[in-house]
């Protein structure tokens, strides 16, 4: 990791601590710092960190307020919140002004750490999810084009299928290719009988995959290890949507995969759970999302 800091509080011992975390754990570099918060945002402004670590209670500015002003103008700068306050109100307050984690006083030095490595994960999930929200917006200009189109899908009618699981990062997962299996099987691409997902339980679908392995490829893939690539690549996929959540609200990926392919509560629970607001993860429902997925590839 390599991230330039700004960092916030008017104890100049912790800002001294937080500088040797940050340089003896080769986390980046300090290129700011303030201890009152009455220069930070022109500051901010002016150097563009990557992270600033702000504290709560600063005499001209506390950190919330800091943090509300930047916010609009740095969406996707990640604000980490020091303090000795362990209020839940002023907790929560600090959350919903937009910071990424909330560390309490004293300093940690591997709290520290684990919460830059857990913002590091995210900015790397974003750079993808941005990769591929690129390269999708290139494929859909040129399937703009119907004959292209009409041609795409007769040469592969999963074809709508594997671009909203690019969409939601995992077309490359283990699973993927169990899914798509499935669906073929809902469509009745193979015996030209299409059917409803909610007549069959998954233990029989997973038993169509695994058959169809050995039928076609000689390979000997059991119903238990079909169930747990997909479990894993829903859930990915269930984390990607969250992350995009996060990232964005009004994000198109988002706005049209959340309600569809999954449980939205579990949506939500999945983004107060990468925030670290909950200790458990949003859950998954295979038949929602495979019923999902299809109802999608018809739009």
């Amino acid at each position: 990791m390599n991230y330039n800091f700004y960092l916030i509080d008017d104890d100049i011992s912790v800002i001294s601590i937080l500088s040797k975390i940050i340089v003896n754990q080769k986390l980046g570099d300090v290129i700011g710092k303030d201890t009152t918060g009455a220069n930070a945002v022109n500051e901010i402004v002016k150097l563009r960190p990557d992270i600033v670590i702000v504290d709560l209670l600063l005499p001209k500015i506390d950190g919330i307020t800091l943090v509300t002003q930047l916010k609009p103008k740095f969406k996707d700068l990640p604000f980490i919140m020091i303090s000795e306050v362990h209020a839940k109100d002023m907790v929560s307050k600090a959350y919903n002004s937009g910071i990424e984690f909330y560390i309490n006083k004293p300093i940690n030095v591997i709290e520290v750490i684990n919460v830059v490595k857990r913002i590091d994960e995210k900015l790397k999930m974003k750079k993808v999810i941005d990769s591929f929200q690129s390269a999708f917006k290139n494929m859909q200009s040129l399937n703009g084009d119907p004959i292209f189109e009409m041609n795409r899908l007769e040469q592969d009618p999963l074809a709508s299928a594997k671009e909203i699981l690019s969409h939601l990062g995992v077309i490359s997962d283990a699973g993927t290719k169990d899914i798509l299996h499935v669906v073929e099987f809902i469509l009745g691409l193979d015996d030209g009988i299409r059917k409803k997902v909610l007549d069959y339980r998954l233990s029989e679908l997973y038993t169509y995959v695994s058959d169809k392995y050995e039928r076609e490829k000689g390979e000997i893939v059991n119903e238990k290890t079909i169930e747990q690539r997909i479990r894993r690549t829903i859930g990915q996929a269930l984390e990607t949507i969250g992350e995009i959540g996060l990232d964005d609200y009004e994000n198109i990926y988002f706005d049209r995969y959340a309600n569809t392919l999954f449980e939205f509560r579990e949506v939500r629970k999945e983004m107060e759970y990468l925030k670290h607001r909950s200790k458990d993860p949003g859950k998954i429902n295979i038949k929602k999302f495979i019923a999902g997925l299809i109802i999608e590839m018809n739009k």
